[in-house]
């Protein structure tokens, strides 16, 4: 389910931002007063985008089954030859 909402905030952010950047295309063009309209668009572009970022930054990490040192296996044991090499 998580994922899914991570998906869709993607699609929503990206969509958001394409019609902004049309706005802001267009405004000059026609003679639109948008200020207020293109800056709402940036904050909830912004604040989607820090939200799935967010996640990834303190995402705790995940000890893998297949660790060695967490399935707690002894290292072999070494034997020295007559000089004192292993």
């Amino acid at each position: 389910m998580k994922e899914k909402v991570k998906k869709i905030s993607k699609y929503v952010m990206n969509t958001l931002a394409f019609i902004n950047a049309i706005l802001v295309g267009l405004a000059p063009i026609w003679n639109w007063k948008i200020d207020k309209i293109t800056d709402s668009l940036v904050i909830i572009v912004g604040l989607i985008g820090a939200w799935l970022v967010t996640g990834k930054i303190f995402e705790t990490p995940t000890i893998e089954s297949d660790d060695l040192v967490s399935q707690n296996v002894e290292m072999p044991e070494y034997e020295e030859d007559e000089d004192g090499k292993i």
